[in-house]
């Protein structure tokens, strides 16, 4: 499908530092996208400052489509959880509580001098102003993990990913993306070795991740020379 223009000359307008400062840092495709996202929807809200809800994110039907391109197999709510987290660790959004009636409701602004300073005064008792989130995930998922250390996921990469996950433990998936950090060899092809070789031949050898490694020992020799010496 090919995209046939804009119907207006109006744009989302953002933060300049949004540009020279986080865009640059920005690694995740979750992020981004929230982060984005939520722009657009601060500019179209009525309240004053303009803030936007969780239970907005968890049906907007737009984003959710967005975050199924890069993440087809995961839950939407996973996703947004991942973005709007890493969007509020790195201060682009705050993250406040305001009592609604007996529930408490979740909402983020963008973070201006003039949003901190309203947060700030409010913080009687009415509204608590979280620097962090409150949504954290014990364990990063594979595809967390994939995206932070490895690279962009693709719908194809993301079925392997979710076979791997099934298939091999959580905590081999992580030493295994860890090893390939280590080695610099950022390849799924790379990992998916390492997590063969260690379901044929067991990985007790491999417990907390050594400093100085000899790789060659994770991967057949035939295997290891696919990575040689360009790098894949």
């Amino acid at each position: 499908m090919t995209f046939t223009g804009f119907s207006t000359d109006d744009p989302v307008k953002l933060p300049q530092e949004f540009f020279t400062e986080v865009l640059p840092v920005i690694t995740q495709p979750a992020e981004l996208k929230v982060s984005l996202h939520i722009f657009f929807l601060l500019k179209a809200s009525r309240r004053r400052p303009r803030m936007i809800e969780w239970g907005t994110l968890l049906t907007d039907q737009t984003l959710a489509r967005s975050l199924r391109a890069i993440a087809p197999l995961r839950p939407t709510e996973d996703v947004i959880v991942e973005g709007v987290e890493a969007a509020v660790r790195r201060a682009t959004l705050l993250h406040v509580l305001i009592p609604e009636g007996p529930r408490v409701g979740n909402w983020y602004l963008a973070n201006t001098e003039r949003n901190r300073v309203w947060a700030a005064r409010v913080v009687d008792g009415d509204i608590a102003w979280l620097p962090t989130p409150t949504l954290a995930v014990e364990r990063p998922s594979i595809f967390a993990l994939y995206e932070q250390n490895i690279g962009v996921l693709t719908p194809m990469l993301s079925v392997e990913l979710r076979e791997a996950e099934l298939q091999y433990p959580a905590l081999w998936c992580t030493k295994a993306i860890q090893l390939a950090v280590q080695a610099n060899k950022r390849s799924w092809r790379y990992i998916r070795a390492i997590l063969e070789r260690w379901a044929r031949d067991g990985c007790s050898e491999y417990t907390e991740g050594p400093s100085n490694a000899d790789f060659r020992k994770y991967l057949n020799e035939s295997v290891y020379e696919l990575f040689e010496p360009n790098g894949e």
